[in-house]
């Protein structure tokens, strides 16, 4: 039955396709009218699921029924090794530099990312089993991170390989200065034949340079034939390069094509958590999550927005709440971007900022004297100077409607009793709300 099943897969998609994409594939098992899939490889699992779903189905479908099913597995192989590794790792030779933050472990992977990601980390992986690789998107989604992670990684993993990483002015130049000095011999010979992976970054700047294509052709083309990688990104698709030779776009897309969108909401918050662990910088978790839901236009903002209030943090030695945040980013923010804050939101901002007590800690079930002092102003504010319900009180600070009460009466005696340490710090929580509000 295994046998079978395999032999019409088989019989629905070409050779090339076959040996490229189902080399790994088997048959793990038959439960009923469902098969298990397995494959030893991540990407092409995500890429046998998406591209080949509707083959796998028919071929399921005319040998168990049209009642049967299929899932796919990924199931990791370790090769087996029967001797240990050198006391000293040789390492590959890299030609030119690359950044030490731009490795896979650094890339935080989303929906709009996750193949052109494992589609680079098979590469890397597996140097000329996907040639060429094209990574396109728009300006500041992870292009260039994860071209120099291939770098990063073969270079950690693949000792015999010569790694050069480049960006397309770079080759441009290079081949105007040998021509200039004559040297055009030599420059065929770094880029031909003294490198094993070829990076090439931001190939849209040859857009009508005739010249300079023809030579990246004829260095595609050799190095393609002497099976060595390359992979190129770009702003846009292939077949959107105007004013490119058409034989070199068709050898672009005679690969593996990954596109970059960019990232969702929750990816980019995530990414803003991994910029800030990379910067070793702290941010409370609501700065951060403002930053993330307003700097959306592309990545590259999103770090200068964080580096900014990472410095202010560090110049001033000023903690950086979410109005300061606001103030510093408005450069980084559309107009009309930032909503307004919710009245009890700020209000609890203002308090944790007079009292000293974290935000968390006051909504938290903590009774430490400060964290309950903290939330029993709050509370009394919110009623008596915010004029909020008491349902929409309880609700903000996770407490029930008597609490609320109780909280609001404790602070309404302990006033009346003269407590004037309590009136100073209720004083302060409401001027710093005047303040805001006329600031607008």
């Amino acid at each position: 039955m295994k046998e079978r099943i395999l032999q019409e897969i088989k019989t629905r998609v070409n050779r090339k396709s076959w040996e490229l994409w189902f080399s790994s594939f088997d048959v793990r098992s038959i439960e009923g009218n469902k098969v298990v899939f397995s494959v030893g490889n991540l990407f092409i699992k995500e890429w046998l699921e998406k591209k080949y779903h509707s083959v796998l189905s028919k071929a399921v479908k005319v040998v168990l029924g049209n009642d049967a099913t299929f899932e796919i597995t990924y199931e990791a192989f370790e090769p087996h090794s029967s001797y240990s590794e050198p006391l000293v790792k040789k390492r590959a030779v890299l030609l030119t530099p690359l950044n030490p933050d731009y490795t896979f472990e650094n890339f935080v992977v989303g929906p709009g990312n996750s193949f052109a990601y494992h589609a680079a980390l098979e590469v890397a992986k597996h140097p000329g089993r996907y040639n060429p690789l094209f990574i396109y998107g728009g300006v500041g989604l992870g292009k260039t991170h994860l071209l120099q992670s291939i770098g990063n990684y073969v270079v950690q993993n693949e000792p015999d390989l010569r790694v050069m990483y480049i960006t397309s002015e770079k080759f441009l130049n290079d081949l105007v200065d040998s021509m200039k000095e004559g040297k055009l011999n030599e420059f065929r010979e770094k880029y031909r034949k003294k490198v094993d992976i070829l990076l090439i970054d931001d190939v849209q700047f040859l857009i009508g340079k005739t010249g300079v294509q023809t030579e990246l052709f004829h260095t595609f083309n050799e190095l393609h034939d002497s099976g060595k990688q390359i992979v190129i990104c770009s702003d846009r698709e292939p077949q959107k390069l105007s004013e490119f030779q058409d034989r070199l776009v068709s050898r672009f897309q005679m690969g593996l094509v990954a596109k970059l969108e960019p990232p969702d909401e929750e990816t980019r918050k995530s990414i803003a958590k991994k910029m800030l662990e990379i910067e070793h910088g702290e941010l409370p978790e609501e700065v951060l999550n403002f930053v993330a839901e307003n700097v959306d236009d592309n990545l590259r903002r999103l770090r200068g927005a964080i580096i900014k209030l990472l410095v202010y943090k560090e110049t001033t030695g000023k903690e950086v709440d979410l109005r300061e945040a606001i103030l510093l980013l408005k450069d980084f923010i559309k107009p009309n971007r930032v909503k307004a804050m919710d009245p009890i939101d700020e209000l609890i901002e203002i308090v944790a900022k007079v009292t000293g007590v974290s935000r968390e800690e006051i909504l938290s079930n903590n009774r430490n004297v400060k964290a309950l002092t903290a939330r029993r102003i709050g509370m009394y504010v919110a009623k008596n100077h915010l004029n909020s319900s008491l349902r929409t009180i309880a609700e903000k600070f996770n407490r029930s409607h008597p609490v609320v009460l109780d909280s609001v009466k404790r602070v309404k005696d302990s006033l009346l009793k003269g407590n004037k340490q309590l009136k100073s710090l209720i004083d302060e929580v409401i001027g710093e709300i005047s303040k805001r509000a006329l600031s607008g």
